[in-house]
């Protein structure tokens, strides 16, 4: 497909919706662990998962900030803070997700991706010293 690996603010938008479907039941939400046995996910793992993590961590901590009232170094902070609970979480990616669907967040420009056939242009050593050797073979 011509667009395949192309990011847009509606894909953006749709892993986001993946990571609030991964913790959005109180089972699958954890605290002090990335994913448990149970496979219950962390807010950061959730994240991970879908691919988005650099993307949207510092939307989630600006929201928290906002919510809590407390500033939290990372995500992982707040997500196992004692005082965060589970409706805390999922309150704080719905007002994210809000947001971004009323325009009040700007996403980063999309990914955009090329795909180069044949030389990728490198120059160390490497990349072309089969080619010299072929040359000195083929004029000896």
């Amino acid at each position: 497909m011509p667009f395949d690996g192309l990011e847009t603010p509606f894909s953006y938008l749709a892993k986001f919706a993946q990571v609030i479907d991964l913790i959005e039941a109180p089972g699958q939400w954890a605290k002090h662990s990335y994913r448990n046995p149970g496979g219950q996910y962390c807010l950061k793992e959730a994240l991970n998962v879908a691919g988005i993590a650099e993307i949207f961590e510092p939307l989630i901590l600006r929201e928290a900030v906002e919510v809590t009232g407390r500033e939290f170094c990372c995500l992982e902070s707040f997500n196992d803070w004692p005082d965060t609970m589970h409706g805390d979480v999922v309150f704080v990616l719905q007002r994210v997700r809000d947001n971004i669907v009323a325009g009040q967040v700007t996403l980063p420009a999309p990914a955009v991706t090329t795909t180069r056939f044949g030389w990728d242009g490198r120059r160390d050593a490497t990349a072309g010293s089969w080619v010299s050797m072929l040359w000195r073979k083929l004029l000896a």
